[in-house]
């Protein structure tokens, strides 16, 4: 997530220089076509392409608020699993007692550590797979930084390092770590019932926890494996590139009529008709950054620069529960790397 006040130009020209040189060229040629080999029937009215411009902008508007509506949801989502992972703590350190023995402190680490274990593992999985390009430096569209540390959710030692050795073992079995994970802390409450720590109401409260935390699990992954629908993305791309390519056979025909109207002529009349050029880029340049939006909004868990920031959402919920479990050595928030979040 981009969390600084602007975007610097040096993010927004990476991401787009290649678009502006094939626009210009492309534009540059229609020119050329138009004035310089006279070929006129290359021009076309611009009525039409206006409507197809204002078409195109209420497309790719209904495309923005769809794919926004998935990244607000997936933000919703870990707002739940944090504030649920808090009062999951505090029940293991309240709930779990016995009025004649004594409880051993190291459980409630344990479960505490374990639930650490499944809200990396469920970061990790998102982030697992993707269909963006790795890369070393940032981008902001069709791009997600590399990364060695594990706390980013590339490497699967992002959950192991909070399970023991044998757990890490077990969860080498599964293709869905995560899910297990939440089986196995369910099956060490059931251990902590048996030995008469929790009573029947209080493992029905921990186990209702449990289960949200399952509902969250699955809602992020529906919101992982269903893609966007393909027919909305696809032809908002499509509508895009077809302004794109008709706006400066329009703008030529628009142009030559001002020449009329200045009377200008001759070498003087051609230089005026490539100052259409940075026109036609400026105006093709807000319709590809319009689509770009819309598509890297589409799928918030990919990692990207826009995308909802798991791995600082986990790291917030890492300090919170190892402060809560009286650890000593707690790990300092994620900080933005060129000013995004991730």
């Amino acid at each position: 997530m981009y969390v600084r006040s602007g975007i610097t130009a040096k993010h927004l020209f990476r991401d787009s220089w290649l678009f502006l040189v094939f626009a210009a060229l492309w534009a540059s040629l229609v020119v050329y076509v138009h004035e310089i080999l006279g070929l006129k029937f290359v021009a076309i009215p611009l009525l039409p392409v206006t409507t197809v411009g204002i078409a195109v902008s209420l497309y790719l508007g209904f495309k923005s608020n769809s794919a926004y509506d998935r990244w607000w949801e997936a933000r919703q989502l870990f707002g739940l699993i944090v504030n649920y992972s808090r009062a999951w703590a505090s029940a293991a350190q309240n709930l779990i007692y016995a009025p004649d023995k004594e409880v051993d402190p190291t459980v409630q680490r344990e479960l505490i550590r374990r639930h650490l274990a499944w809200v990396n593992a469920l970061a990790y999985q998102l982030r697992k797979t993707g269909r963006l390009k790795e890369s070393h430096v940032t981008h902001l569209f069709d791009h997600r930084k590399v990364f060695d540390d594990p706390a980013f959710h590339q490497d699967p030692e992002s959950y192991r390092r909070y399970l023991s050795p044998a757990e890490v073992e077990e969860m080498e079995r599964y293709a869905n770590p995560a899910t297990h994970i939440l089986n196995r802390q369910a099956k060490r409450l059931r251990e902590l019932a048996q030995d008469g720590f929790l009573d029947s109401y209080r493992l029905v409260e921990m186990m209702g926890l449990l289960t949200e935390f399952h509902n969250y699990q699955g809602k992020c992954e529906r919101l992982k494996n269903t893609p966007f629908p393909r027919q909305v993305a696809n032809f908002g791309l499509m509508f895009t590139w077809v302004f794109i390519l008709l706006l400066p056979l329009a703008f030529v025909d628009t142009f030559e009529a001002e020449l009329t109207i200045h009377r200008l002529s001759g070498l003087l009349g051609h230089e005026y008709m490539f100052t259409m050029v940075p026109f036609t880029v400026l105006i093709s340049w807000v319709f590809f950054i319009m689509e770009k939006v819309s598509d890297s909004t589409e799928d918030p868990f990919e990692g990207g620069a826009t995308d909802v920031p798991i791995s600082a959402i986990t790291r917030t919920i890492e300090i919170d529960l190892l402060q809560m479990a009286g650890d000593e050595e707690v790990p300092p928030p994620l900080q933005p790397i060129d000013g995004v979040l991730y």
